[in-house]
């Protein structure tokens, strides 16, 4: 009894844990200044979500998509399902499809282990509601690949500030996520724009990455 005590107790408080991590980080705001004469884009940025896990799950990006959406860029999120890759791959070729079918165009914005999964289904359809494809990354988190086939549309990668500061409860509820989906090589807290120290500096690369594909869609 008291064995079953302890589990329920530990279960119950990792939850609890788990829950106030993800609301807490949810809720976080970081002041930030407008960049002036930013050129936008003619595609709305599409931001795909990457692997979740109980321990992370809510605002995948944090502050990435309203931080362009502040400097006036049209931005939509993808939520795919959490973990399965066969779900996540067929989910996100169900909405390419659908999206193709009505017309409309996105820029694509990944993560390395969302880039790992959806790789052979990129590079063997040729969807034209896909106008380009940006992996958002860090020096040592990039997939590489080992593929000879180019990816039929535009690609770059976005490499990301490491963070020196992480608070204790995002370091432990983010460890967590990690140990639980060993089988991902899952992008760093700061590559995900959820340290304080690095969000901003990250948030202004994704807009110089922004600003570069509105001058691309400006000449095509």
């Amino acid at each position: 009894m008291d064995v079953l005590l302890i589990v329920l107790s530990l279960f119950v408080f990792t939850v609890a844990l788990a829950v106030f991590s993800n609301r807490t980080r949810a809720r976080k705001e970081i002041p930030f200044e407008l960049h002036p004469n930013c050129l936008l884009t003619r595609w709305p940025l599409l931001f795909v979500t990457g692997p979740r896990s109980f321990f992370y799950f809510d605002t995948y990006w944090n502050g990435y998509t309203s931080y362009l959406a502040e400097h006036g860029y049209e931005v939509f999120k993808l939520q795919l399902p959490w973990n399965k890759s066969e779900y996540r791959q067929k989910r996100f070729l169900e909405f390419l499809t659908q999206q193709e079918s009505l017309g409309r165009k996105f820029h694509l914005f990944v993560d390395s282990p969302t880039y790992a999964e959806m790789e052979t289904l990129l590079r063997t359809h040729k969807f034209s509601s896909i106008i380009s494809l940006t992996e958002i990354t860090a020096p040592d988190e990039d997939h590489f690949s080992n593929s000879l086939k180019a990816l039929p549309f535009p690609f770059a990668t976005v490499e990301t500030v490491p963070s020196r500061h992480t608070s204790v409860l995002s370091r432990l509820t983010y460890g967590l996520h990690v140990a639980s989906l060993t089988r991902f090589k899952l992008p760093s807290l700061s590559t995900l724009g959820a340290c304080e120290d690095t969000a901003l500096l990250n948030g202004r690369l994704l807009l110089e990455r922004a600003n570069t594909l509105a001058e691309t869609d400006l000449r095509d």
